[in-house]
C-alpha cells in the first residue's frame, strides 16, 4: 500500500558495562539501529536489580569484568530469575576458557570487544530482534 507508514518494533536493550568509552560506542551503534530503548547498568548487581524492576528486555549485552559483580555472576542471577532474554557476553578476553565461562553462566552468545556495527547487526539478526 503506497504511502502507508511502516510500524517499527521498539527494542528494549540492557547494556551492562562499567567503561564509559564502551558505553558511548554501544549507545551510538544502538541509536543508529533506531527504535531502541536503552537502559544501562554500570555493574552486574545493578543489572540484576534493573531486570527485577524493569521486567522484560529484548536483549542484554554484558561486559565480563566489572566492579561489585562481574558479568558471569550477573548472567547466572538473571537466569535464576527465570529470564529467557538473549544475553550476549562482551569482553576483550577472548580465550576459549573466557567464552566457555560466559556460556556456562547462561549467556546465549559471546562477542569480542569492541562492539561494531557488523557485530551488533549479527546479534540482532541471530535473535530476530530487528
Amino acid at each position: 500500500m503506497a504511502g502507508a507508514a511502516v510500524e517499527r518494533k521498539v527494542i528494549r536493550v540492557l547494556l551492562v558495562e562499567d567503561e564509559e568509552i564502551h558505553r558511548v560506542l554501544a549507545r551510538a551503534l544502538l541509536k543508529a539501529v533506531g527504535g531502541v530503548v536503552l537502559d544501562e547498568a554500570g555493574n552486574g548487581a545493578e543489572a540484576v536489580r534493573r531486570v527485577r524492576e524493569a521486567g522484560a528486555y529484548d536483549l542484554i549485552l554484558t561486559d565480563r569484568q566489572m566492579p561489585v559483580m562481574d558479568g558471569h555472576e550477573a548472567t547466572r542471577q538473571i537466569r535464576d530469575l527465570g529470564v529467557t532474554t538473549p544475553i550476549v557476553g562482551l569482553s576483550s578476553d577472548c580465550l576459549d576458557s573466557d567464552i566457555d565461562a560466559f556460556i556456562k553462566a547462561g549467556a546465549d552468545d559471546f562477542t569480542p570487544k569492541p562492539l561494531s556495527k557488523e557485530k551488533l547487526n549479527r546479534i540482532l539478526a541471530k535473535y530476530n530482534i530487528a
